[in-house]
């Protein structure tokens, strides 16, 4: 027993050792590639996770890697039109297998300034959904520990990957307190970045925020520049693996990681110009018109809730609007109040709104995309009778 628990703690001095000098030569490097650059931003990788053999999480009608390619390359072609002053270096354009240290190499040779992983989400259970974006870090939750395990699991399809990885295994729980001693050097910039990634994945594509979480991610350990993983819902979650297969919806994830770059590079352009937030971040259909336009009010909510919530899904034109600290969910759209309470007593009778949701309904009156005025669909009835 002695004799195991020696080699044991053998082991793991053993690769505290190498995981230090191999921090100690990526911070190194780290410093004296930003005192080249300075604060120049002009090549991103990003990198479509998994590929080849390696389909990654199992849908049931989708892979991992097929839905990851498409968004990835999608978010590359929108930063190179919109961004011509930046290259955009992928680790793969198509189907192939690339191993995690390799994907790292690629952005650590070209001296690249940001690296971007994208992925998808799964779990045992189909009900959760939604996005979250990671850092490399110390996982402070079993959930965040898993999600790792689950990416890293990818090294175990690479030849001698115990030695490729300096004996890293990603199924040991005690692999990763070591692996999560050694946070990036560029921690705030990759938090910053992940911070703005989600707020544009909430905003843009109309995704549930599960927020920014850290966790011990082989890829983002190897890199060094600001690096996160992204990981764009849950295919394990009927609904959601719905709409990550829309193309659609993958151009809206795509435009939300273009939108992200642009406003992650004004702020190391220039920090002290604020970036503005539109007011309207959901539209199903056309903007509003800029005239007064009559919408049911049925839902408000502190947090954003995906806009292909199946609660949401039968209503008509469901948008969402922000307003003092809170989202407030409508569906519909009349030219008369009359006209909206009509679309509300069919929504009702073809019991295509929960009954929750019935009690607090309102009226309200839109212009030029403002609240002008908001009633009780009880008391405006009563008024009516």
């Amino acid at each position: 027993m002695f004799l195991i628990v020696s080699q044991t703690i053998f082991r793991m001095m053993k690769r505290c050792i190498l995981q230090f000098l191999t921090f100690l030569f990526i911070l190194i490097f780290s410093l004296k590639l930003s005192a080249q650059t300075g604060n120049g931003f002009d090549k991103i990788v990003l990198d479509a996770g998994h590929g080849g053999y390696d389909k990654g999480a199992i849908g049931k009608n989708s892979f991992e890697k097929d839905l990851t390619l498409a968004i990835t390359l999608k978010a590359g072609k929108l930063i190179e039109d919109s961004l011509p002053g930046i290259r955009v270096i992928y680790t793969r354009k198509n189907d192939v297998f690339v191993e995690l240290h390799k994907r790292a190499a690629i952005a650590n040779e070209n001296k690249t300034d940001l690296f971007i992983s994208v992925h998808c989400n799964s779990n045992t259970s189909p009900k959760p959904f939604g996005a979250e974006t990671y850092v490399m870090g110390l996982h402070k939750t079993s959930e965040n520990l898993e999600v790792a395990k689950t990416e890293n699991a990818a090294i175990l399809m690479e030849e001698n990957y115990l030695n490729q990885y300096d004996g890293f295994d990603p199924n040991l729980d005690e692999d990763y307190i070591t692996l999560n001693m050694f946070q990036s050097a560029h921690i705030e910039q990759s938090l910053e970045l992940s911070q703005i990634v989600q707020n544009k994945m909430m905003k843009v594509a109309g995704m549930y925020d599960r927020g920014v979480k850290q966790a011990g991610f082989v890829v983002l350990y190897l890199t060094t520049m600001p690096g996160i993983l992204i990981e764009a819902g849950f295919i394990s979650n009927p609904v959601e693996e719905k709409f990550l297969l829309d193309p659609v919806n993958q151009d809206k994830i795509a435009l939300a990681i273009l939108e992200a770059v642009k406003n992650y590079k004004l702020s190391l352009e220039k920090p002290l110009i604020p970036i503005i937030e539109p007011v309207l971040v959901e539209n199903k259909t056309q903007e509003i018109v800029p005239e007064k336009v009559f919408r049911i009010g049925f839902a408000s909510f502190k947090k954003l809730r995906p806009s292909h919530d199946p609660e949401f899904e039968r209503l008509p034109d469901v948008r969402y609007f922000y307003a003092n600290s809170r989202y407030l969910y409508t569906f519909g759209a009349a030219v008369s109040a009359p006209d909206a309470l009509e679309i509300y007593n069919t929504a009702v009778e073809q019991k295509k709104i929960d009954k929750k949701y019935l009690k607090n309904a309102e009226i309200i009156a839109f212009e030029n995309n403002q609240i002008v005025s908001r009633e009780s669909v009880k008391l405006y009835l009563k008024k009516k009778e």
